[in-house]
């Protein structure tokens, strides 16, 4: 009778062992209303809630913590480039004079000039080597046909230190004494290229007044440099956003001709500005262009021409100053391009780094243009997108509830599978 007893006893432990680990799902006792029920109509059991819960827990950990990392590092200065540009080659030699001819059709030059160039000294990618080697290689000095090379460092976001550096290694450099020469100046905070300065000319507010502006022009002419003023389509330009331009304070034309600017560019990268050409003519003004090179990956389009009796600075200086200059044009660009390396301190963190781009997703944070000192030039815009936040917790739902689901499934199965495997062996006579 007892082993009898014994056996019931253990055979009951057994089957309600079973029914525990083939419904993970379920109570591990029926309660009496739900005797007779089938198996999906019963109450989730406590080992499940429990299980469930700590998962769920671990799970909102987890984003709260990538999300928390993502962003932060979405906001850090000084985080590792995208790209490495240390070991950029310029293994080519173009000749546009072999394929253009001069806006003016009849002017004979022997200088090639850039009038915008920006270094490492301020937002640009290259140091002023890899800077001078791509005006070379560009065509701005042009020896196959005995013509002088001149690059401006005119740009260099108020300083003139990457201007300095560069006429110095142009003037010491065997390599680069006869093949370019260099005539420092620094862009002005609104854009205006200041030219055939040696000294940086201190930068005022990042929307200086009118008569700032004024003092900024009379002063780089007591310096004997001339003001150019830059790219007026792009600093007109509504940006995205704010239905204001660009720069927003910025002065008009007939404002800058008024203080006494010299000239304008109207040739930035690949974009014509026809209609300041026309002012331009009109008041016989200075027509520069510019490449604005930032980036080894971009085109040359434009090259001012010169035809200078020496190849002196003071010379071509001369030649500007008195308008005796012309252009070539080339819309599409030069083919050659020069690209970076993958930078490996930034491999090793995108795994984190992306995680700001995507979470960013959650709001908008417009700031509009950057100043270059350190500000913006439009009132900051921040957005949260309520709508993607509700999006992602629905399709986070759904992803925990499939998760449960199918995690079920498998544990059922599993389960079952055991069981009968057990069974099969106890009434396995042998």
């Amino acid at each position: 009778m007892g082993d009898h007893d014994s056996l019931m006893g253990s055979s009951t432990k057994a089957t309600k062992s079973a029914v525990v680990d083939v419904y993970p799902l379920l109570t591990d006792t029926p309660l009496p209303e739900e005797e007779g029920r089938s198996w999906w109509r019963r109450r989730p059991s406590r080992s499940y809630l429990l299980g469930f819960l700590t998962r769920l827990a671990t799970l909102v950990t987890i984003l709260v913590v990538l999300v928390a990392i993502g962003l932060g590092l979405r906001y850090t200065d000084d985080m590792p480039q995208e790209e490495d540009f240390s070991h950029l080659e310029f293994n080519w030699q173009v000749d546009p004079s072999s394929y253009l001819i001069p806006y003016n059709q009849s002017f004979q030059y022997n200088i090639l000039l850039d009038g915008h160039a920006h270094s490492t000294y301020s937002d640009g990618k290259m140091n002023v080597k890899q800077l001078l080697d791509w005006h070379i290689a560009n065509g701005y000095n042009a020896t196959t046909n005995d013509l002088f090379g001149v690059i401006w460092l005119s740009s260099d976001h108020n300083t003139i230190e990457g201007g300095l550096h560069a006429e110095q290694l142009a003037l010491q450099d065997d390599y680069y004494r006869d093949k370019i020469v260099v005539i420092p100046g620094m862009e002005y905070t609104i854009h205006m290229n200041l030219i055939g300065i040696n000294q940086t000319i201190p930068v005022g507010p990042p929307s200086p007044s009118d008569e700032q502006l004024r003092q900024v022009i009379n002063q780089t002419h007591a310096l004997g440099g001339i003001v150019i003023v830059n790219h007026i389509p792009w600093s007109n330009t509504t940006e995205y956003g704010y239905e204001l331009p660009r720069l927003p304070n910025h002065p008009s034309v007939a404002d800058l001709i008024s203080w006494g600017v010299d000239g304008f560019e109207v040739i930035n990268q690949a974009t014509f500005d026809y209609p300041t050409l026309q002012v331009a003519q009109q008041h016989n003004l200075i027509q520069m262009v510019g490449s604005d090179i930032h980036h080894p990956a971009v085109p040359a389009n434009a090259w001012l021409t010169i035809n200078s009796p020496a190849r002196t600075k003071s010379a071509i200086m001369d030649e500007i100053i008195a308008r005796r200059t012309s252009f070539l044009f080339d819309p599409t660009g030069t083919p050659q391009r020069a690209y970076a390396d993958s930078s490996a301190p930034y491999d090793r963190l995108v795994p984190l780094t992306t995680l700001g781009d995507y979470f960013g997703m959650f709001y908008t944070d417009n700031k509009g243009m950057y100043s270059f000192q350190g500000t913006f030039c439009h009132p900051e815009q921040l957005n949260i997108r309520n709508n993607v936040i509700g999006w992602f917790i629905f399709w986070l739902i759904v992803f925990i509830l499939v998760f449960e689901l199918v995690r079920s499934i498998l544990v059922t199965i599993v389960n079952q599978l055991g069981l009968y495997l057990k069974r099969r062996r106890s009434s396995d006579p042998c």
